[in-house]
């Protein structure tokens, strides 16, 4: 097996990004590799946020996008807002690996915890999570406003 390494994402991702979004539903190619490019320049430069690649052989296989998720009413913990890893590379342990880089630097910036919220048809990646230590606690409903 060619070595995996994780590092923080890097503009020129953005074409490897566009493809991973694409595999993770086909429906976001919507949202354009330009468009793609534009976001991780003004994530990167104007928030606290931390996106993480994991890359084989000059391949993006995997990212995970973590976000300070401060409130009035608890300690402070990194919020998961992307998390893709490739359809060929699943359960081969990519994720664990994003998921364990994301937490060292969540541990790392004093952060008490991790918040994710994933669909309750992934089933998949549910298992990881649970594995990961995370526990189950609420199910909710999203609700969406266009402006």
């Amino acid at each position: 097996m060619e070595e995996r390494i994780v590092r923080e994402i890097r503009v020129s991702d953005y074409p490897g990004i566009y493809l991973l979004n694409l595999d993770f539903n086909p429906a976001l190619h919507v949202f354009t590799e330009e468009q793609v490019k534009q976001r991780i320049e003004m994530i990167t430069k104007n928030t606290k946020d931390r996106i993480f690649v994991c890359e084989q052989n000059d391949e993006l296989i995997g990212y995970i996008h973590g976000s300070p998720y401060e409130l009035l009413f608890s300690e402070s913990v990194v919020n998961v807002l992307g998390f893709v890893v490739k359809e060929a590379y699943r359960k081969q342990g990519v994720g664990s690996m994003l998921l364990a880089h994301l937490e060292q630097w969540g541990r790392s910036n004093g952060f008490s915890g991790m918040k994710l919220l994933s669909h309750p048809s992934r089933i998949q990646a549910h298992r990881l999570y649970e594995k990961s230590g995370y526990l189950f606690t609420k199910d909710q409903k999203n609700y969406m406003k266009k402006l």
